[in-house]
């Protein structure tokens, strides 16, 4: 190739970006550019023999124009670690110890309860009691979220079109953001599939349903199988496991911003 062409060509390839300058363009991670390229919400040019994605500018300035870079103060805190994620993060918490498991549900919880959210625990009466015995412990005069609609205890319904209609509603009506603790053990009470759960994280991980929401949804690593906890690490923004969280990889929903920890 010489001549006009080889000098259009060139031309194009100066204009494209990699995935690193693409990431520091838009202030995000390197992962989050995969997500949303892979998610086909962020257009990209493949090239060369290992179709490497790269950029145009343009493409980018028309992100933000749609997409506004979130600021710190989209950031919410998980009341855990001191972590903080954008709006609308769905996440999960593989747990390997109850003691655990209890600890990171009350810190969730009682954080929402401070800053004035709408709360909900999903959860079988066993969990949601020792939930509340921890927030019992740390809050004075708990029974008065609940009198005023603050604070919601769910068995959890019965399959995931009603229980994603029950969240939706609540969400609605909430007075401020809607912050769910689930304890996803609690699905084994109502019969349900694998299947069934990924219908659920699936819907509540759509950004019509997450904008304004914060989940969490632990998943016992001595109760749940290989399989869900694949689909459990698949269908949500973020994952915890060991006192770190990542964002995950393989898709989720659009977020804004990335997950941070001091």
């Amino acid at each position: 190739m010489n001549g006009p062409m080889k000098k259009s060509s060139e031309a194009f390839a100066e204009c494209l970006l990699n995935v690193k300058q693409a990431a520091e363009f838009l202030n995000v991670s390197e992962m989050t550019i995969r997500r949303w390229t892979n998610q086909g919400l962020l257009n990209c040019y493949r090239v060369g023999k290992r179709q490497a994605r790269r950029f145009k500018s343009r493409d980018l300035m028309a992100w933000l124009e749609r997409h506004p870079v979130a600021t710190a103060a989209d950031q919410l805190a998980l009341g855990i670690r001191g972590v903080t994620v954008p709006d609308g993060s769905h996440v999960t918490h593989l747990s390997a110890q109850e003691s655990e498991s209890l600890e990171f549900a009350a810190a969730f919880v009682l954080e929402g309860l401070q800053t004035r959210e709408t709360v909900c625990i999903v959860a079988d009466e066993d969990k949601a009691g020792a939930i509340m015995n921890i927030l019992a412990e740390k809050t004075p005069h708990l029974e008065r979220f609940s009198a005023s609609g603050k604070l919601h205890l769910s068995p959890g319904l019965d399959s995931p079109e009603r229980h994603a209609q029950y969240l939706q509603a609540l969400a609605a009506h909430a007075v401020g953001r809607l912050r769910v603790f689930g304890d996803m053990a609690w699905t084994f009470k109502k019969g349900w599939r694998t299947e069934d759960l990924a219908q659920l994280e699936k819907t509540v991980t759509s950004p019509k349903q997450a904008r304004g929401c914060l989940f969490l949804c632990q998943y016992a690593l001595d109760r749940f199988q290989g399989r869900e906890i694949m689909m459990a690490l698949e269908t949500h923004t973020h994952s915890i496991y060991n006192d770190r969280i990542i964002e995950n990889p393989y898709g989720g929903h659009l977020g804004t911003a990335d997950a941070t920890a001091p």
